[in-house]
């Protein structure tokens, strides 16, 4: 399967915050294929693992699997919906979008928000979806609580560039099923677990429970970073589409091993750019890394465009640098474990 086929069967099912089984179940058929034991714990995460021969030792490869999205809070007369956001979304990209409402059954709405001055935008408790049903055919249909994601499919546009929702970050577990189609047959020391956590969007609540009960002795985490925009060229922290791998150095990951991570991009030929970040990195490595007595984190990132929206667009060749790397990785650190 290649890469473009693998994101378009991980970002077709939609997983909002809270609500990611859908998601969950398409990426456990395709995880099964790598992993002999596959799983899912009270938060939901999904996880596999591949069994070395060190059984003392654990790499856990990490990715986030839900996506931002929104909550219905009210259902109003003249087939409209009132709703809250679920994760960071902008809400001045809302206003005429396409949604798809998961209540007993799907059915689409369209955003509607008042007429404002070109100076204000319109706030997201002030704007309504129009569903075009009545309101007591729309009560029998959604209630208060259901969630909404945006309506989108994977687009493929020219030079190797893919658009759709949801990159963020099912891109991040393509690279994961990609490193492990790499690995397999391989004999490696440590344990391998993979781990597709819930609720990053809300606070990286998944990730922080996941990475307390697996307790790895290194964990590599793969996300999403800013890609470069006509309004970001000169702001530092943004990469240019087709950068490769983004490896990131700061105190939100182990400042060593960040080190030989590059060393091995280096020795393996694979591209990449480095990030740097004075404090938090804003992803689940940062929850990871003080998860029980603490873990060791790396972080590899995608350079990706227009961020939590229904457009986001990314490289395929950056998905396969991070991939490349995250094997790569897995196998050099695996090395220091292997039975004497």
């Amino acid at each position: 399967m290649d890469t473009i086929e693998l994101l378009k069967r991980l970002t077709k099912p939609r997983g909002v915050s809270g609500n990611e089984k859908p998601a969950a179940e398409a990426a456990a058929e395709l995880l099964s294929e790598y992993c002999g034991e596959t799983s899912r714990d009270n938060m939901g995460n999904l996880l596999g693992i591949v069994r070395g021969t060190n059984p003392d030792k654990r790499i856990m490869l990490e990715a986030h699997l839900d996506q931002v999205g929104f909550i219905v809070t009210e259902i109003l007369e003249g087939g409209f919906l009132k709703f809250a956001a679920v994760g960071g979304v902008d809400a001045r990209i809302l206003p005429g979008l396409k949604v798809k409402i998961f209540g007993k059954r799907e059915i689409f709405g369209v955003v509607d928000a008042p007429d404002e001055p070109p100076e204000k935008t319109s706030e997201i408790k002030d704007m309504r979806i129009f569903t075009g049903y009545e309101e007591e055919e729309l009560k029998k249909i959604v209630r208060i609580g259901d969630h909404i994601a945006y309506d989108y499919e994977l687009t493929e546009l020219l030079d190797g560039n893919l658009c759709s929702g949801a990159m963020d970050n099912r891109a991040g577990m393509a690279v994961m099923l990609s490193a492990l189609k790499r690995l397999k047959g391989k004999n490696l020391a440590a344990d391998i677990y993979t781990m597709f956590s819930t609720q990053e969007e809300v606070g990286l609540r998944g990730s922080r429970t996941g990475a307390f009960a697996v307790r790895p002795d290194l964990a590599i985490v793969v996300d999403v970073t800013h890609g470069t925009t006509v309004d970001s060229e000169k702001d530092p922290g943004v990469f240019d589409l087709g950068s490769g791998a983004v490896i990131l150095r700061g105190p939100s990951v182990d400042y060593d091993k960040s080190l030989e991570l590059i060393e091995v991009a280096e020795n393996n030929n694979i591209p990449y750019k480095i990030e740097a970040a004075g404090g938090a990195s804003g992803t689940t490595a940062w929850a990871i890394q003080i998860a029980g007595g603490g873990v060791p984190t790396l972080l590899i990132s995608i350079p990706l465009r227009y961020m939590h929206t229904n457009v986001e667009v990314l490289k395929t060749a950056d998905v396969e640098a991070a991939a490349a790397l995250t094997a790569a990785a897995v196998e050099y650190f695996s090395k220091a474990w292997e039975a004497k």
